[in-house]
């Protein structure tokens, strides 16, 4: 082979390469061989591919001299090179490009390559838009915003010609202007073409839907910003040229809550922290990226979490030196401080949600030899509050019921002075009666010791108060009869205290609620409760409400109403149970306890849905996570959380809800149970899907997947890999969605019940292998498509994959015999069909078998003379029959 032949050779080869450095330096061999051989259009052809390698391995710092000499090869050899005067000239435009972002080439020298730019192509009869762009992109670099306007006018007012970048990098370009003017509205206009698929490129959206994360948030549109992250971050994940859209995206998980999201993006990234040759700017946009996650986990306490081979403290030093260097750099060519202060700034950020579910993990991984885990302590008590200030505080709470009344009255305990022997004791029945469920043995002895020392210090409301403590304990300890006892002596004495005006009317309800809190003990249980206690039970909680309500105890009787509606479900009175619990929400409202009217009003959502009102369930789950909002019990939360979500489901167009929902529910579960986040990570995954938004879907089934196991079984998870498998195959990336549906298929392949499914994947996963380009496989997969359809029956079905089946075989030649004379085998199989389809027809006349029957007749013709359009076979395909 000759030189020459050798190195075009090469340059094929090269083509098939994945863009990176390997790619770029054989490209950089072959350029020095070809400089020597005596061939200058094919010394121009391996410039052209190196100067497109450094562009996409984004080492844009290499492109000026491969550039330079491309330039001298036209000017020097224009018969030879003329053939290549577009493409190099649309290279050029690039290398300038990468000239405006480089620190190390003086600004005199930009504008010198500027001015040859535009002066061949005024040469060339090319238009100045593209030229204009750059210089507006050179002088919002050096902080000169009105010439950065002017000259972004002019551009886009310029014609467009060959020479124009494509519409959708064109959109981005003004965006960015309009973005780092401070102007987000502005920016997501140009930007929403992209943003919603209307234009796309080589890099488009995939730079875009990082740009916009920020400006979605900062002017509201959350649920846009999230798909945006779902969609962008595969599109541009482990993509060199888009390293600086990768930092952004794990920008923004450190600033929605999502550090441990981050960190698994800069996991997987972690090479890239070490400088590997790539220009300078797109450097600097992923290490600002990884620097303000690194902050983030500095400062919630996690500076010791592995980073590659360091921890995020030192990683985080490192790259801000380097930062620090590269802005200075900058700010040296420029003449101003521009490009220090716009990175201090994105340093400098706060996060702008507290947390924003993306369906990924939201705990931190502890750090390596990091030891068990420990409960967290009681916060200390601020330096400026006195013991009488934290005494007033558990006061108050304990009179509201408010769930932090325990925390309040532990950070008295844990006061650091000793502790008058009133106050004392006083923490001590916060702490028998919050032991209550795990011992209620211990935590009755423990009641009963309280309520003496109430007794001796002559504080008889406290003492009442903590022996009916005791008797509710000693029902939840198994002694039933013992607990009514004590708590019918308390209640007397209760009585004859408020009577003789010794008792105020909270402090008596609060002894007197015993009585209540016993009847309905009798009720739990592993065996159902016998009507007679269920009775008991609700005339003894009545008669507290009706106590209450005369008081006044307000709150009380929320709590009763609350009972009641429990004891109504167990009788089967579900307009009693509703009615009560709508008392108990008022109730609760009324009284300044909101956090106590989330239970009646969630069961008040359980009962809608129930009853088939998914809308009205929506309401009063809502309502019952706004009123509980932080202070609600985790678990309890989460149920809330899953309700709502179904509640949304239940209501066609509401995916989109459905998403958010989702994730926030999968958030609330995630550390209580797999099953549940898996199931709800899920369920935003399908809501994705079925709104056609396959990028989220996909983001979010591939994070799951991995684990569909664990909350569903056999059929469910064979059409949970199916929906997968359609998002990838609407997305084109048909061998992932092939081997969804193959897995799919064997799940079911032995389930008598799913016979239908099974048929449905199998074509499905023929589908997308014909369009992965292995019709070696997908032939024998349409075969069997037909059989099982043929086994339950479906005609239809049947012979589309029949018919597929000999399209293939014609395209493909597949199973062609050696005798020249005998009649193709695709056609073969396309009469074959046709005869099935003619004794069908015969047998057992119908208008689907005569519709088949004439497409069957139509297509074999069409095989026949050669000229058939594949778009046009059979465009029902594989259509989703979910």
């Amino acid at each position: 082979m000759s030189g020459t032949a050798a190195i075009r050779a090469g340059l094929e080869e090269c083509a098939a390469l994945p863009e990176g450095r390997q790619k770029a330096e054989r490209l950089e061999v072959l350029a020095a061989q070809a400089r020597t051989a005596d061939d200058r259009s094919l010394e121009g052809e391996v410039l052209l591919a190196l100067v497109e390698a450094y562009l996409y391995a984004a080492e844009n710092d290499r492109m000026p001299v491969a550039a330079g000499r491309l330039l001298r090869l036209l000017d020097d050899f224009p018969a030879e090179l003329g053939r290549l005067t577009y493409s190099i000239h649309w290279q050029l435009k690039w290398m300038t490009h990468s000239l405006v972002d480089n620190p190390a080439v003086p600004l005199e020298t930009t504008h010198r390559w500027l001015d040859e730019l535009q002066s061949r192509y005024r040469e060339h009869g090319y238009s100045a838009r593209p030229v204009l762009a750059l210089r507006s992109m050179l002088a919002q670099e050096t902080g000169d915003l009105a010439t950065a306007a002017a000259a972004m006018e002019a551009s886009i007012a310029a014609p467009k010609d060959v020479m124009t970048d494509c519409d959708a990098c064109e959109h981005n370009g003004w965006g960015t202007r309009r973005e780092a003017a401070g102007d987000d509205e502005g920016a997501l206009e140009f930007w929403a073409p992209l943003l919603d698929g209307t234009l796309t490129c080589a890099e488009e959206p995939h730079r875009v839907l990082g740009h916009a994360l920020l400006p979605l948030l900062r002017t509201g549109r959350v649920d846009d910003a999230r798909g945006a992250h779902l969609k962008g971050y595969h599109l541009a994940r482990r993509t060199l040229s888009l390293r600086e859209t990768v930092g952004r995206h794990i920008e923004f998980c450190a600033l929605t809550g999502n550090e441990a999201r981050g960190l698994e993006i800069l996991g997987e990234h972690v090479g890239w922290l070490t400088p590997q040759g790539e220009d300078v700017s797109r450097r600097l946009g992923f290490i600002c990226g990884a620097a303000v996650l690194l902050r983030r986990l500095t400062a919630l306490g996690h500076d010791d979490l592995p980073v590659g081979d360091r921890t995020a403290g030192a990683a985080l030093g490192d790259l801000e030196r380097e930062i620090g260097d590269i802005c200075a750099r900058y700010d040296a060519r420029n003449g101003t401080h521009v490009v220090s202060e716009r990175v201090a700034a994105r340093l400098s950020r706060e996060p702008l949600l507290d947390r924003l579910p993306l369906g990924s993990p939201v705990r931190l991984p502890r750090p390596a030899g990091a030891v068990a885990a420990v409960p967290v302590p009681v916060p200390p008590r601020p330096a400026q509050a006195s013991l009488e200030d934290l005494v007033a505080e558990a006061r108050r709470l304990s009179a509201l019921r408010h769930p932090h009344a325990d925390e309040a009255w532990e950070r008295v305990g844990a006061a650091g002075t000793e502790l008058p022997e009133p106050v004392a004791a006083r923490v001590e029945l916060r702490r028998a009666g919050t032991a209550m469920e795990q011992d209620p043995g211990a935590a009755y002895a423990r009641l009963l010791a309280v309520a003496d020392r109430f007794e001796r210090l002559g504080d008889r409301a406290d003492a009442l108060e903590s022996r009916a403590g005791a008797a509710v304990a000693l029902a939840y300890a198994g002694d039933r009869a013992g607990g009514e006892s004590l708590a019918e002596t308390v209640t007397a004495e209760a009585a004859a205290a408020y009577a003789q005006g010794t008792l105020d009317a909270e402090k008596y309800l609060a002894a007197r609620r015993a009585g209540a809190y016993v009847a309905v003990s009798t009720l739990a249980g592993p065996v159902g409760p016998v009507e007679t206690d269920i009775l008991a039970a609700r005339a003894r909680v009545e008669a507290e409400l009706s106590t209450a309500e005369e008081l006044g105890g307000t709150g009380r009787a929320g709590t009763y109403h609350d009972m009641l509606a429990r004891i109504s479900l167990l009788l089967g009175d579900i307009d009693a149970a509703r009615t009560h619990l709508t008392a108990a929400l008022g109730r609760h409202l009324d009284a300044g306890m909101p956090w106590l009217a989330a239970r009646p009003a969630g069961m008040l959502g359980q009962i809608a849905l129930d009853q088939g009102d998914p809308k009205s369930a929506e309401g009063h789950v809502s309502t019952a996570l706004e009123h509980g909002g932080d202070l609600l019990p985790a678990g309890e939360a989460a149920e809330l959380s899953s309700l709502l979500v179904e509640a949304l489901t239940r209501q066609p167009g509401r995916e989109l809800d459905v998403v958010g929902a989702a994730l926030a529910a999968a958030a609330r579960w995630d550390g209580l149970s797999e099953p549940d986040t898996l199931h709800n990570t899920f369920a935003a995954a399908r809501a994705y899907h079925v709104l056609d938004r396959h990028g989220e879907a996909a983001a979010l089934f591939e994070e799951v997947m991995p684990r569909v196991e664990v909350p569903y079984e056999g059929e469910a998870v064979a059409r949970t890999r199916a929906q997968y498998g359609r998002s990838l195959a609407e997305l084109g990336r048909h061998p992932e969605a092939a081997e969804q549906f193959v897995m799919a298929a064997r799940l079911v392949q032995d389930d008598p019940d799913a016979k239908e499914l099974h048929a449905e994947l199998a074509w499905s996963a023929a589908e997308a292998l014909q369009f992965a380009g292995r019709p070696d496989e997908a032939l024998p997969a349409f075969r069997r498509a037909a059989r099982l359809w043929g086994d339950v029956g479906m005609i239809v079905p049947r012979v589309r994959c029949l018919r597929a089946a000999a399209w293939l075989m014609d395209w493909t030649g597949g199973d062609t015999a050696e005798d020249v004379d005998t009649e193709p085998p695709g056609v073969t199989a396309m009469r074959a069909v046709l005869a099935e389809l003619e004794s069908l027809a015969g047998a057992e006349p119908s208008e689907e078998a005569a519709a088949e029957l004439a497409e069957t007749r139509r297509q074999l013709d069409a095989m026949l003379d050669d000229g058939f359009d594949s778009c046009d076979v059979d465009e029902d395909e594989g259509e989703d029959e979910e």
